[in-house]
């Protein structure tokens, strides 16, 4: 391999974590319409109640989202927060995170379900509307617009769960079971770029007769070989080995 193939220094962890991290992107995206559907719907009028209690002319009592379905609004604040922890955390944390999110979607569902598909709920709208108990209820008109509203929020927060899981699989599945010739074209190319570095700073040295400063890491060994750093380069040693590459090889042609 020649150095014209091989990627600029720092160009692939630039790349990689951007296409990793979009579709955690997408999922907070999701949380914050799920967030805003909800926190919408609490501040609409879900059911109005007409009612007298033979002492005044009767009276139109309007019934809130967060009157009807009372956690419409904390879960608005959860998905906000939640938002935080779907860019951090990873793994098990992330499908913990996943079933929360689809969870808080499919509870705040019911209310609205029972709306639109129950009918009219006098009684229900009377006690969500803290009527008082002189009062007796005419009739209740409820609307359909703000439940399913609520109804598009579970949606989202549910397509965001299942965002959330295919991430967490793929990132265990893409490490447990990178192929072969991935991990050995990863390894030639961290290898070449580490052998790369150690010959400029050896050219340099040779320059200007000096030896590096203090206190400064070197990331390889000496004829090519992997340097001293105990945790990544005994780790680039044993893919070296599963993969057919000598880690102990000169990376120079002249010295072979």
């Amino acid at each position: 391999m020649t150095s014209a193939e091989q990627p600029a220094d720092g160009a692939a962890p630039k790349s990689r974590p951007k296409s990793s991290r979009r579709p955690q992107i997408i999922a907070a995206i999701l949380m914050a319409a799920t967030a805003a559907a909800f926190w919408g719907a609490s501040r609409l009028t879900w059911a109005t109640v007409s009612a007298e209690d033979g002492l005044s002319p009767q009276r139109a009592f309007d019934v809130k989202g967060s009157d009807w379905s009372p956690w419409l609004t904390p879960l608005a604040l959860v998905y906000l927060a939640g938002i935080a922890a779907v860019l951090s955390v990873r793994g098990w944390g992330l499908r913990l995170v996943a079933l929360l999110v689809a969870a808080g979607g499919v509870l705040a569902a019911f209310p609205a379900i029972s709306l639109i598909t129950g009918g009219t709920d006098s009684e229900y709208a009377a006690d969500a509307g803290d009527i008082p108990d002189r009062y007796i209820v005419l009739y209740t008109d409820t609307k359909w617009p703000p439940a399913a509203l609520v109804l598009l929020g579970t949606v989202c927060a549910v397509v965001a769960a299942v965002v959330l899981l295919r991430v967490a699989k793929g990132a265990r599945m893409s490490s447990k079971y990178k192929t072969p010739a991935a991990r050995r074209e990863e390894l030639e190319t961290e290898i070449f770029a580490d052998y790369e570095r150690r010959k400029k700073a050896a050219a340099a040295d040779a320059t200007t007769g000096d030896t590096p400063a203090t206190g400064e890491v070197e990331t390889g060994g000496k004829d090519g070989r992997p340097g001293d750093d105990p945790d990544a380069n005994e780790r680039m040693m044993w893919d070296a080995l599963d993969t057919g590459i000598d880690p102990t090889e000169s990376s120079d042609p002249d010295e072979r």
